[in-house]
């Protein structure tokens, strides 16, 4: 229980203590109103409570009583709160605890009578009148709050809600619902129970489909440590902006590691998201080439490419097709296309050769496409049973002009188990630095160092053949003299 409820606590039991029971004044009848409980000693507004009241029949009555009616009012109103009507009869020297829903709208500290009206069996009335205090305040265990309510219209946007636990006890069986002027995306979630001192913030896809302030409501309902199950609603407005469509699509013909590419780019300048975005490069009505596209931000840009190969050089248009603002929309923009010349580094004349351990990989460089190249680099790539080793981890080619090649010598530590050896070459064409990996089949070096006799070597069959002969002349000596 907080701090709040138990000061409400002291004042619904000093409401007791002051409410003494107040009997009526007649001779065939001597009832009173023992007492009045609250099921929640602190109600919220419009939150529904059970108010009991525990009617007494006294010994010294005639005989038994009809409660007829059961009533509330504020002090100084003629109106009821709460009624219940005909609840039964209770015989002399008995109680009987009558239950009442109710609910008060505004907060605040209320003064309340409850009456109840009792038929004795002469057929006479008996009013008797008890005080309550009930103190109603918004409740603080639970508060919700909003973020992400900058929106377009038209277009899904997310919505966090976020409830927060200040109370001393868990909030448990937590539901949330999220409704209003908006399409809401499943808008009910449920948290079995949120901690003391902590929050949990749910995403919802709302779309408002009208510009302007646009309502949103968030009920929360949710069980206190104490059992009590409460309800709170918090509105909000959202300020909803009409949709500005403006995109951009341009697109140029370059080269992206080597190979000619179209690349485009496509820019939002107006405030709706770009979303599920695909470039298409068509010739004459027919489609070459797709690529898809990241979703492009309100006031942002992204970047994409479509390959060339199998793009023909004239006239090409790209076409970007994307949703904005819930609507399938397309930009387009054209080009004349002419494949870029090609680039291409490879290795040439290999050769290896293998000493313990340690491969020597030696070949050449060779420029295979139609551009000079610079800087170019050969290395051993590092790997599961590769590790370069002095004195060439690396080797230097320097420039290779179209259809020429250059020599390098590369080492590595290579284990018996590699087949193939994984070399990067890196080079520099019209100031893009590319990259690629050629695989050199190691399989033969692997072999014949392993310390392992190659039997089917010529050699070999010439060492056997002499073998041969020599034990059997060695045998026919030892024959004769055996027999000599």
């Amino acid at each position: 229980m907080s701090r709040r409820s138990l000061g409400v606590a002291a004042l619904v039991v000093l409401s007791v203590v002051a409410g003494v029971a107040v009997p009526a004044a007649a001779a065939n009848a001597d009832v009173a109103i023992e007492s009045v409980d609250l099921s929640v000693d602190q109600p919220a507004p419009g939150e529904s409570f059970t108010l009991t009241t525990t009617l007494a029949n006294l010994e010294s009555s005639a005989g038994s009583v009809e409660v007829t009616d059961i009533y509330v009012r504020a002090a100084d109103s003629s109106s009821d709160l709460a009624r219940i009507e005909d609840v039964g009869s209770i015989a002399r020297g008995d109680t009987r605890s009558i239950p009442l829903t109710m609910s008060i709208d505004e907060p605040g500290e209320k003064r309340l009578v409850v009456n109840a009206v009792m038929r004795d069996e002469a057929g006479e009335f008996h009013r008797v009148s008890y005080p309550l205090y009930v103190d109603v305040q918004e409740p603080d265990e639970a508060v919700i709050s909003f973020a992400g309510l900058d929106s377009v219209a038209g277009e899904e946007s997310q919505v966090n809600v976020t409830v927060s636990n200040g109370d001393a006890g868990a909030l448990s069986n937590v539901r949330l619902e999220l409704t209003g002027q908006a399409d809401v995306v499943n808008p009910e979630r449920v948290s079995a129970s949120i901690q003391p001192g902590t929050q949990t913030t749910h995403t919802f896809a709302a779309t408002f489909d009208e510009p302007g302030s646009r309502e949103l409501a968030a009920q929360l309902t949710y069980k206190t440590d104490e059992g009590v199950t409460r309800t709170i609603t918090r509105n909000v407005t959202a300020d909803v902006e009409p949709a500005n469509l403006d995109p951009q699509l341009t697109a140029t013909a370059t080269t992206a590691n080597g190979s000619s590419v179209v690349r485009a780019t496509l820019s939002e300048f107006g405030n709706v998201e770009l979303r599920d975005v695909q470039l298409r490069a068509v010739v004459d009505g027919e489609t070459v080439a797709r690529a898809r596209l990241a979703d492009v931000a309100a006031g942002g840009s992204q970047v994409g490419t479509l390959d060339g190969s199998s793009i023909p050089a004239g006239e090409v248009t790209v076409v970007a097709e994307y949703t904005a603002a819930g609507r399938e929309e397309t930009t387009e923009t054209t080009l004349s296309y002419s494949p870029a010349p090609a680039t291409d580094m490879t290795l040439t004349g290999v050769d290896t050769t293998r000493s313990g351990d340690v491969v020597t990989v030696s070949g050449d460089a060779a420029n295979v496409g139609n551009l000079d190249t610079s800087s170019v680099v050969v290395s051993v790539v590092p790997s599961e049973g590769v590790t370069p080793v002095n004195p060439n981890k690396e080797y230097f080619v320097g420039p290779v002009e179209s259809s020429e090649f250059a020599t390098f010598q590369l080492t590595a530590n290579v284990s018996s188990s590699v087949t193939e050896l994984p070399i990067r070459i890196e080079y520099t064409v019209d100031g893009e630095r590319l990259s690629r990996v050629a695989e050199v089949d190691v399989s033969d070096t692997a072999a014949s160092g392993n310390g392992q006799s190659d039997s089917s070597a010529p050699g070999f069959s010439l060492l056997l053949g002499a073998l041969g002969v020599l034990l059997a002349v060695a045998l026919a000596g030892a024959y004769r003299r055996y027999t000599g």
